[in-house]
């Protein structure tokens, strides 16, 4: 029995698309690039929402073997222009955003595996696995932030000044000192995991010898 692979699908969408438009054009391409390694092994649903979680979408659902493979996507960067020029000697002209907010985007990725736990307790019968993938070129996610800062606890660094180092999530995460009620109401004011998570980021592709041409990617699992 073939089993699903989040890495192969990466690898697969790293041959192809080095670069989105958006967190929509990485969704779509993510479905397809399912789509096209497991044939009709698989359904795919985008904006998918179970029926014991009313309230929630789940970015892409894969149905495999009869079970449920939940993915949830983050797209967050820098603002960067380039031209990309394909096989087929067309050109697109690529003008990100300047999305900013650290903080925030790392404090929604944990809530996105905080939200595939739930569908694990929810649906423990369908819920074969499920995965979080985020990729940016703002590499500050991957920099340890100053001790104390207020999202220390959602931090998804896996560096400190250039050298790798171990980072761990588990349990209940919360902001630290004060935030404002803004921050608390646009996202939360804390996240509850069950097991534990670490983080290790990779290249995802290389534009040009710039920070902002670099993008990387990080992949959690979330077991069954």
């Amino acid at each position: 029995m073939e089993k699903f692979n989040i890495e192969e699908i990466m690898d697969i969408l790293k041959s192809r698309r080095k670069i989105y438009i958006s967190e929509a054009d990485f969704q779509l391409e993510m479905a397809m690039a399912i789509k096209e390694k497991y044939k009709e092994k698989v359904k795919v649903r985008l904006e998918f929402c179970p029926v014991k979680l009313p309230g929630m979408h789940i970015d892409l659902l894969v149905i495999m073997d009869k079970k449920w493979i939940p993915i949830e996507l983050k797209y967050k960067t820098k603002k960067y222009e380039s031209e990309i020029l394909y096989q087929d000697g067309t050109k697109e002209l690529f003008k990100l955003k300047e999305h900013g907010a650290i903080n925030l985007n790392s404090y929604r990725y944990l809530k996105d595996i905080e939200r595939i736990e739930k569908v694990k307790e929810k649906e423990p019968t369908l819920f074969q696995e499920g995965y979080t993938v985020f990729i940016t070129n703002d590499l500050g996610y991957r920099e340890k932030p100053r001790e104390g800062c207020m999202y220390e606890m959602f931090s998804l660094h896996d560096r400190k000044k250039g050298e790798i180092i171990e980072n761990k999530k588990k349990g209940t995460l919360k902001w630290l000192k004060n935030p404002s009620e803004s921050t608390v109401k646009d996202c939360g004011a804390s996240i509850h995991l069950k097991e534990e998570y670490a983080f290790e980021w990779k290249e995802y592709s290389k534009l040009e010898d710039s920070h902002d041409g670099t993008f990387i990617y990080l992949v959690n699992k979330i077991e069954r």
